[in-house]
């Protein structure tokens, strides 16, 4: 066999070179495909109602994903001697809270936030032996986001 050319050694120094950048990119393709997918941020707050000078739980979710995404269910869930336990917004009573309807759709870069009455969450949650709870919504690809900070409930409904 022939000794190899300054040429064909080229050649192959620019072939390795293309196939490395070629799967880099490929990779950095994937990847920002991966980030592009549904992302939900969820949080829970304390609201003042002004209008009726109460204390209120403040359930917002936000978009942070370049697509959008649905929302099938939202509420609050709480851990008890027994697991977690959900109290999803739409089991509640209409005057109980203030906010959409599921399911919801969320478009990129977008917020929505629901007010929930803090007495009657905290009733239950306390019947439950509980008092902190998360924020959670439930996508259309059934995966469930919580939030990452609890609220403690129960000294939300004593605030007047």
């Amino acid at each position: 066999m022939p000794n190899a050319t300054t040429l064909e050694f080229w050649t192959l120094v620019i072939a390795v070179v293309g196939g490395v950048t070629g799967v880099a990119a490929l990779a950095t393709q994937v990847w920002s495909l991966i980030l592009a997918g549904p992302r939900v941020k969820v949080t829970v707050a304390t609201a003042l109602l002004p209008s009726e000078g109460t204390w209120a739980l403040s359930l917002d979710a936000s978009n942070i994903g370049r697509l959008p995404v649905t929302l099938l269910e939202m509420g609050v869930t709480f851990r008890t001697r027994n697991g977690w336990q959900k109290a999803p917004v739409g089991a509640m009573p209409r005057e109980r809270y203030q906010g959409p309807s599921a399911p919801h759709r969320l478009a990129d870069a977008e917020a929505v936030t629901w007010i929930l009455d803090a007495q009657a969450l905290a009733h239950g949650v306390a019947e439950r032996g509980a008092v902190n709870v998360y924020g959670y919504v439930r996508l259309a690809t059934d995966k469930t986001i919580r939030s990452r900070r609890p609220i403690d409930v129960v000294s939300l409904a004593e605030l007047r």
